[in-house]
């Protein structure tokens, strides 16, 4: 059994209070400014690692990792003009009853929704 480091709980934190989905370099940026002797690689081991364990999920869109608190919750939207992916929440999450339509065993899903944001509809 492998102890749970303050890296660890500062990134699930901070994953976990953000409005959307950060990169690695992202994340990091906010934890320098927490804990000024993290390392990239320490940021990057640690997301993996909790992707692995089930506690975030990860979307990647053109060779970049996303992540995100909870991996059932998976429903984003990426605006077509300016990049920005922001987390919808859908209400299917019942991973029995999805299992149970469909006849197969669901671990984690993923839905994307592609349109333009808000910020940039108001700019044109």
């Amino acid at each position: 059994m492998q102890r749970w480091t303050s890296q660890q709980s500062l990134i699930l934190e901070i994953l976990y209070d953000a409005e959307h989905f950060l990169s690695a370099e992202q994340v990091y940026d906010i934890v320098k400014q927490k804990q000024s002797n993290v390392g990239i690689a320490t940021v990057y081991r640690n997301l993996k690692k909790m992707v692995g364990q089930g506690l975030i999920g990860e979307v990647t869109l053109k060779h970049i990792s996303y992540y995100t608190r909870h991996p059932f919750s998976n429903a984003f939207f990426l605006c077509e003009k300016c990049g920005k992916m922001l987390r919808v929440e859908i209400p299917i999450t019942d991973q029995n009853y999805l299992s149970g339509e469909i006849g197969m065993s669901v671990n984690r899903w993923k839905m994307r929704f592609e349109g333009i944001c808000r910020e940039c509809e108001e700019c044109t």
